[in-house]
């Protein structure tokens, strides 16, 4: 699992806000981590699937996702449905994106296959370091709300 961390602005006035105003504070910051997920989540390659090859196409054997291996005559049911496999848990005032498919950590972990990234499937982190700009946003914003909300 890799950590990535987020820089904000007001860090005095967060503190002041999270020793008065702690369940205020805690829930804009989840509200950010879930706004951030999907920021992240929404990226093609992730949970909207990459374009399909021709490992999705006949002749036989070829795999349909959300389905499984096709041979002549019958499929494996294997598939473990990645794309609606992510999760997001919120746990103090962090968030973790997962994905429960056996198979995840090679598609989307540090340990991704290399010939996944070649046809579009892409590292969470990666994506996550991508979107630095946009998630630091989405937590300012919603921290300036807690403040406000705090009336600091």
């Amino acid at each position: 699992m890799s950590n990535v961390f987020v820089r904000v602005e007001g860090v005095e006035k967060i503190r002041q806000a999270i020793n008065e105003f702690p369940s205020v504070v805690a829930e804009n910051i989840r509200q950010a981590g879930s706004q951030a997920s999907e920021e992240i989540l929404n990226t093609t390659g992730l949970r909207s699937y990459p374009p399909e090859t021709a490992a999705n196409l006949p002749p036989t054997p070829y795999y349909i996702r959300g389905r499984g291996m096709q041979y002549k005559g019958y499929n494996d049911e294997s598939s473990e449905r990645y794309g609606t496999k992510w999760t997001t848990q919120h746990t103090g005032y962090g968030t973790v994106i997962g994905n429960s498919a056996s198979y995840a950590p090679r598609l989307a972990g540090e340990q991704q296959d290399p010939k996944f990234a070649k046809i579009g499937w892409r590292k969470l982190y990666d994506v996550a370091m991508q979107k630095m700009t946009r998630i630091t946003q989405i937590y300012q914003a919603w921290i300036d709300r807690a403040l406000r909300q705090s009336g600091l």
